[in-house]
């Protein structure tokens, strides 16, 4: 203990911090910066200050502010898709599965990486650069195909992949603007879909 106290009061705060934050920890601030400001704040001075450290660090881990953003976009994909697929991937049916997705849906980001504000904020972003808008469209039909494989496999149409994921980006947006009594509503509909869950 007594070594790491005498090198906090030796090195300069940044350049311990440098030491200290990850890639990731970079992007999660960038997640979380464009949830509550917009995409202005993703900028290596901006970010610097909010983690307080030195844009000496960002410069360790990223080429520059469009290697940033890249990075931003990939680990957005992998956790708004990927990584939900593979945690859905042990539970052994589709109707399960199913509702397993509407409460990670209805649940959101974690906020370490922007929380429930998160998916508007980069629609909004996408409105404005054509790299974030190719990955929000690959993403967007990932999602509705893998709902509808879901949905006919339980017997039922294919179409209603697109109305529950209307419903999503909804009621993200109505949560973004302050709608605060959207919780539950994306399992109810999935319920609706579905029928009951049967009881045990």
């Amino acid at each position: 203990m007594e070594h790491l106290i005498a090198q906090n009061n030796t090195q300069p705060y940044g350049v311990w911090m440098s030491n200290r934050l990850t890639k990731e920890d970079w992007v999660a601030a960038g997640f979380r910066a464009l949830a509550e400001t917009g995409p202005q704040a993703l900028k290596a001075e901006a970010l610097a200050r909010r983690l307080k450290t030195t844009k000496g660090s960002f410069y360790h881990h990223f080429k520059d502010v469009p290697a940033y953003h890249a990075a931003m976009l990939a680990l957005w994909q992998e956790k708004a898709f990927t990584g939900i697929v593979e945690g859905l991937a042990d539970i052994p049916n589709a109707e399960s599965k199913l509702r397993a997705l509407a409460q990670i849906a209805n649940d959101g980001a974690p906020d370490r990486f922007g929380g429930l504000l998160i998916e508007p904020a980069i629609r909004a972003w996408s409105l404005h650069d054509p790299n974030v808008a190719e990955a929000v469209v690959e993403i967007d039909g990932k999602r509705i195909d893998y709902t509808a494989d879901l949905l006919e496999a339980c017997g039922q149409p294919r179409a209603l992949a697109v109305l529950f994921y209307g419903a999503f980006l909804g009621l993200d947006d109505l949560q973004a603007r302050g709608r605060v009594d959207t919780g539950g509503a994306l399992v109810a509909l999935m319920d609706r879909i579905l029928g009951p869950e049967p009881t045990r």
